[in-house]
């Protein structure tokens, strides 16, 4: 791996999302991501005000997300 990369993983693990993101990312309306983050489907936010989350972390939580609902389908 050369520092050039290194330094992208290095960012991309320090990249924050908003809640617009967020929404985007998951496919669900703003209404549907509240609900789901008082449920406790949602990791809660790393940032409190403005809430932020970890790209990382979100990314995780929706590959598991996919795994779960095509698990589902079967």
């Amino acid at each position: 791996m050369n520092i050039e990369s290194e330094q992208n993983t290095i960012a991309k693990e320090k990249e924050f999302l908003k809640i617009n993101d967020m929404v985007e990312k998951l496919g669900v309306t703003r209404t549907q991501f509240w609900r789901m983050r008082k449920a406790g489907e949602v990791p809660p936010p790393v940032i409190r005000n403005p809430q932020m989350w970890l790209a990382s972390q979100i990314k995780e939580f929706y590959e598991r997300r996919v795994k779960k609902e095509d698990v589902g389908t079967l």
